[in-house]
């Protein structure tokens, strides 16, 4: 068969020659060894390939580090709070006054007397004059306490007898000299006992139906058996004092003008409460 004839034939099975295969597969002389271009050529110097293999993997690696850095710096950002800035101070700005605490509120009754040793007496001093009432401590020991507690304290100093009922009671210990409020911050819970409310009694005043009271007391001016401790129709009252002297004041404060609320239209003040103990 003609050579020309052998080559088409060749190319049109899809063959090629044998020196054109042995080209490309590589042949025996340098002209005729398969030499790839860029960058395949580096797959064929190991020592290339693993300089610049290395090269690589470092990048990364460093790339990891400051991506990863970056992240937790992102991350903890909210956990840092961020300065408030310091306001500026106007010299000619009004200072804010720093509240005063009330005096006359407490959060509870400090334990102030020793009943099992001493027995104590509250002078009380009125523009009217004054009185002293014996505190019976054995019977009711903590109101007592709260009674000479709130006295140590001048709590009852400036206060007026807001409610006098002629032949009835005197009525005092309210600071704001309406009967209605919530002084002196706490309440003490009621002490029953079986002393009867007898004209010089004192008692502790409180809300109809409560079993605790605040810093309102009440003086008998007659015996009230209607307040005693007995009576199961009406709210009791629980005496804890006896007037000693100067129920001749009371009697006068007794009959002062008053308004429509029972207060007085001139105020009677309690200056002052002594307190005074002596042993047993």
């Amino acid at each position: 068969m003609p050579k020309r004839k052998q080559r088409r034939e060749q190319q049109h099975l899809r063959q090629e020659s044998t020196r054109r295969r042995a080209y490309q597969v590589g042949g025996s002389t340098p002209q005729e060894i398969y030499k790839p271009g860029f960058p395949m050529s580096i797959f064929t110097n190991a020592r290339a390939f693993w300089i610049i293999g290395g090269v690589v993997a470092v990048i990364m690696v460093v790339s990891a580090v400051i991506a990863g850095q970056g992240t937790n710096n992102d991350a903890n950002a909210d956990d840092i709070a961020t300065p408030s800035p310091t306001p500026t101070v106007d010299p000619n700005a009004t200072p804010t006054p720093t509240p005063t605490p009330d005096p006359k509120r407490f959060t509870a009754a400090e334990q102030v007397i020793d009943a099992a040793t001493k027995d104590y007496r509250a002078v009380v001093k009125t523009s009217m004059g004054d009185f002293t009432i014996a505190l019976n401590a054995a019977v009711a020991p903590n109101t007592v306490n709260n009674f000479v507690f709130l006295a140590q304290k001048d709590y009852f100093d400036g206060i007026t007898f807001h409610r006098v009922v002629d032949n009835y009671i005197v009525q005092a210990g309210d600071p704001a000299g309406t009967g209605a409020s919530t002084y002196p911050g706490y309440t003490t819970a009621d002490e029953p006992n079986e002393v009867r409310n007898t004209r010089g009694t004192i008692s502790m005043a409180k809300r109809s139906g409560a079993s605790n009271f605040g810093s309102q007391f009440f003086i008998n001016l007659k015996d009230n058996t209607s307040l005693d401790f007995d009576n199961p129709t009406s709210d009791q009252f629980f005496p804890f004092g006896t007037v000693t002297s100067g129920m001749e004041v009371l009697d006068a404060i007794a009959k002062v003008p008053v308004d429509a609320n029972r207060k007085p239209t001139t105020p009677v003040t309690i200056t002052d409460i002594v307190i005074e103990f002596s042993d047993k």
